[in-house]
C-alpha cells in the first residue's frame, strides 16, 4: 500500500503526481490518470504488434514451404498487425504531445510531458509495476473475484482431458 503525503507548494514534483495518482482521493488527477492509463495501453498495444509481426516474418523467413493458404493468413495477420501498430502510434503521439501536455499545463505542472513519462517509468520501476493499464486491470480483476469466488474456477488437466469445474464457494 503506498502512503501518500500533500505537500501544500504552487509547484508540484512529477513525482508527487505519480505518487498521488495511485491513490487519488479527491479526483484532481482522474483526467492525468486516465491519460497515463491510455499511454500504457498504446505501448501495450504496440508491444503486442511487434510480438506477433516478429513471429509473422521469423514463420515467413523460416517456412520457405508455406502453402499459399497459409501465406495468405500469415501475411493478413502480418498487415493487421502492422495496421494496429501505427493507429497505436499515432493515439500514443497525440496522448503525450498534446492530451498530457494540456492536462500538465492546466495542474500547473510544467509542460515537460518526456520528463513526467521518465518519472513514471522510474516510479513502475520501483514499485515493480511493468504496465499501468494492466496492473489497474489486474487489481479490478482481483476485487471481482474476491466479490464473486463462485465464477472461479479451476482447470484439470490429464494425459487425456481437460476439465473445467467452477468454484462452490458463494460470498456470504
Amino acid at each position: 500500500m503506498l502512503t501518500v503525503y500533500h505537500i501544500e507548494s504552487t509547484y508540484v514534483t512529477s513525482y508527487d503526481v505519480i505518487m498521488e495518482m495511485f491513490n487519488d482521493k479527491d479526483e484532481k488527477f482522474r483526467t492525468l490518470s486516465k491519460i497515463i492509463l491510455d499511454i500504457e495501453e498504446q505501448k501495450d498495444i504496440i508491444e503486442w504488434a511487434d510480438a506477433s509481426i516478429d513471429s509473422c516474418m521469423w514463420t515467413l523467413e523460416e517456412k520457405p514451404e508455406i502453402g499459399k493458404e497459409d501465406r495468405a493468413l500469415i501475411v493478413g495477420d502480418l498487415r493487421e498487425n502492422l495496421n494496429k501498430k501505427e493507429a497505436a502510434f499515432q493515439k500514443l503521439t497525440k496522448l503525450k504531445s498534446k492530451d498530457l501536455r494540456d492536462e500538465m499545463i492546466k495542474l500547473n505542472m510544467g509542460n515537460s510531458a518526456d520528463h513526467f513519462l521518465e518519472s513514471v517509468e522510474e516510479t513502475k520501476t520501483k514499485y515493480g509495476i511493468d504496465n499501468l493499464c494492466k496492473h489497474e486491470q489486474n487489481k479490478k480483476d482481483a476485487e471481482y473475484i474476491e466479490k464473486h469466488p463462485e465464477k472461479v474456477g479451476t482447470l484439470h488437466v490429464t494425459e487425456d482431458s481437460l476439465t473445467f469445474k467452477f468454484g462452490s464457494k458463494k460470498k456470504d
